[in-house]
C-alpha cells in the first residue's frame, strides 16, 4: 500500500490527465459562455436582458451549461477515484519511457517494465506542462502497476504534489 505522501493530487491529475482536464474544462468553458452572452450579451452594450429567456443564444448556452455540468462533473469524479483506487491498489515498478511525444496541448507517453517476470507496455494521455516535456525517451520512471491488472499502470511523479 501507499503511504500518506504519495497519494495523487486532485491538481496534478486534472493539470496532467488528459481526460480530467476536458471534464473540467467544458463545463468551466459552458458556464463561461453563458454569463458572457446571458449578462453581457454578443456586442458590447446589450445589457439589461432576461438571462434566462434572453436572447441571443442566451438559453442555449445555459441549456449546455447545466447538461455538461450534470454528466461531465460525475465522471470527472469517477476519472479522480480512479487514480485513487489505482495508488491504493498498486506497487511501484521501475519502467522506462519508449516513446513522448507532443501535438500542441496534448501528448503521450508510452513506456515499458516488467512486472511478474512478464514485459508490459503501457502508455498515458497527457497535457503539456512542465512536468510531462520534462520527460525524455530512455529516462527511467516509477511506475504504479495495479496488482490485480498489470497492464495497468501510471507514471507516479506526474500525478503526486
Amino acid at each position: 500500500m501507499i503511504d500518506d505522501i504519495k497519494k495523487p493530487s486532485v491538481f496534478r491529475v486534472i493539470q496532467s490527465d488528459y481526460l480530467a482536464l476536458i471534464l473540467v474544462g467544458f463545463p468551466a468553458v459552458a458556464w463561461g459562455m453563458y454569463i458572457v452572452i446571458a449578462f453581457f450579451g454578443f456586442f458590447p452594450g446589450m445589457r439589461g436582458h432576461d438571462p434566462i429567456r434572453g436572447t441571443e443564444g442566451a438559453p442555449f448556452f445555459l441549456g449546455m451549461a447545466i447538461v455538461a455540468t450534470v454528466v461531465l462533473i460525475p465522471l470527472l469524479l469517477w476519472r479522480l477515484r480512479s487514480f485513487q483506487a489505482t495508488f491504493a491498489r498498486s506497487d511501484e515498478v521501475v519502467g522506462h519511457i519508449t516513446s513522448i511525444s507532443f501535438f500542441r496541448d496534448r501528448g503521450r507517453i508510452e513506456y515499458t517494465y516488467d512486472m511478474g517476470g512478464q514485459t508490459y507496455n503501457g502508455w498515458n494521455a497527457v497535457m503539456k506542462n512542465k512536468r510531462t516535456t520534462s520527460l525524455s525517451q530512455g529516462d527511467e520512471v516509477v511506475l504504479l502497476v495495479d496488482r490485480s491488472a498489470p497492464k495497468r499502470a501510471l507514471i507516479r511523479d506526474l500525478y503526486t504534489g
